[in-house]
C-alpha cells in the first residue's frame, strides 16, 4: 500500500513538473509577454475576463504572445502601485473603476453619476461607443502613459444595503453612516440623501459593519454576498444607481513596443475580456439575491417611482460635477445615453 501511494505521488509530481515546464517553455518561446495584474481574487469578474483574454490572445497569436495573470495583489499591492507599474512599463495590463480613475482624471466621475443608465444595454452601449474612446484619447493626451482598451463590469450594479433600517425612500437614509469609495462624487451622493459618507478600503468593511461603525454600504449584491457582508447587512434596496464599470488599461510604453501586426489580436482580446466580465456579472446577480434572502435578509427592488424619487433627490450632483469639471463630459454623456436609447427604440 505504501509503495503504491509513493508511486502515485511521484506520478502526480511528474505531471505537475511537466505542466509547469510546458507553460515556462511557452513563455520563453513567445516574443511578447503580457502581464495582467489586479487586486480582485479568482472569484471576481476581473479574473473571468483576464482568463478569457489569455485564452483568446494566446490562441489567436499562434504562440507569439504569452499572457500571465496575477490576481489578488500578487504583482502590485494597491491601486497606486499598479498604476505606477503601468506607467513605467513594468506591467502591461491593469484596471481601474471609474472612481478609482478620478485621482488621475477627475472628469471620469461623470460615469458614476447616479441613475445615469436605465439598463445594462444602455450602459454597455455607452461604454462601447465614442464617448469612452474620446475619454481614453484625452487621458492619453495628458501624458499619463495609460491606453484605454475596453470597459468591462466588475460586480454588476451598486445598490444600497443597511444593517438596521429598511430603505424605501431617501428619508430612510437620514443620519445613517454609509460606506463609499474614496470618490468625492460618491461621498457627495450620500450627503444629498441625508446620510454620512464613510470612505473605507474594501478590506475594512466587514470589520466596520461588525463593530457597528457603519450602518450600510453602496455595493452590488454580488460583492455583499461574496464578502459575507450579509452576516451584518439585513436590508437591501436594489436601485441599480451606478453601473460598476471597469476600465482596462494597457501601458502606453509597452503598447508602442508591441509589434504592429499583434495589436489587432490584443485589441480583440480586450473585447472578449469585456464581454466575459459583463456576462459573469449579469449571471451572478440572481443567485446572490437568493443567497441574501436565504441568510435572513430582506430585498426591496426599487419601483420606477422610487427610482425617480431617488434620482430627484440626487439631481444636485450634476451641478456639483459642473462646478468642478465643467459641462463638456456631462453633455457628452447625456448625448451618448440619448443616442443609445434612441437606437434601442426608447426601451432602455
Amino acid at each position: 500500500m505504501n509503495d503504491a501511494w509513493l508511486l502515485r505521488t511521484l506520478l502526480v509530481l511528474i505531471v505537475i513538473g511537466c505542466t509547469v515546464g510546458i507553460f515556462r517553455a511557452r513563455a520563453e518561446r513567445a516574443e511578447v509577454t503580457i502581464r495582467i495584474a489586479f487586486l480582485a481574487s479568482k472569484d471576481d469578474e476581473d479574473y473571468v475576463g483576464a482568463v478569457a483574454f489569455k485564452e483568446h490572445v494566446e490562441s489567436a497569436a499562434g504562440g507569439r504572445i504569452a499572457v500571465q495573470v496575477f490576481p489578488s495583489g500578487q504583482f502590485c499591492g494597491n491601486e497606486r502601485e499598479c498604476i505606477e507599474a503601468l506607467q513605467g512599463g513594468i506591467l502591461e495590463v491593469n484596471q481601474t473603476t471609474f472612481g478609482g480613475l478620478a485621482t488621475l482624471f477627475g472628469p471620469a466621475q461623470v460615469l458614476d453619476l447616479p441613475y445615469a443608465f436605465a439598463s445594462d444595454a444602455i450602459a454597455e452601449c455607452v461604454m462601447d461607443g465614442p464617448l469612452l474612446h474620446e475619454m481614453g484619447a484625452a487621458i492619453l493626451g495628458r501624458g499619463l502613459g495609460l491606453r484605454l482598451m475596453a470597459v468591462g463590469n466588475t460586480g454588476g450594479w451598486r445598490s444600497i444595503a443597511t444593517t438596521r433600517r429598511r430603505i424605501r425612500s431617501p428619508a430612510d437614509l437620514e443620519g445613517l453612516r454609509i460606506r463609499t469609495l474614496p470618490s468625492a462624487l460618491e461621498q457627495e451622493m450620500v450627503r444629498e440623501l441625508g446620510a454620512s459618507p464613510t470612505p473605507l478600503p474594501w478590506s475594512e468593511v466587514y470589520y466596520a459593519l461588525s463593530a457597528g461603525l457603519l450602518d450600510g454600504t453602496k455595493n452590488s449584491v454580488q460583492d455583499v454576498v461574496g464578502m459575507k457582508l450579509n452576516d451584518h447587512l439585513r436590508y437591501l434596496f436594489v436601485d441599480h444607481h451606478a453601473y460598476m464599470g471597469n476600465m482596462w488599461w494597457y501601458s502606453e510604453k509597452q503598447w508602442r513596443a508591441l509589434p504592429d501586426e499583434l495589436k489587432p489580436v490584443v485589441a480583440d482580446g480586450f473585447r472578449t475580456l469585456a464581454a466575459a466580465t459583463r456576462k459573469a456579472a449579469a449571471a451572478r446577480e440572481a443567485p446572490a439575491l437568493d443567497a441574501f434572502r436565504e441568510s435572513g435578509g430582506t430585498v426591496d427592488v426599487a419601483t420606477p417611482a422610487q427610482r425617480a424619487e431617488f434620482q430627484r433627490a440626487t439631481s444636485g450632483l450634476r451641478d456639483w460635477y459642473v462646478r468642478r469639471y465643467g459641462r463638456e463630459w456631462l453633455d457628452r454623456l447625456d448625448a451618448a445615453v440619448a443616442k443609445c436609447d434612441r437606437d434601442r427604440g426608447g426601451t432602455g
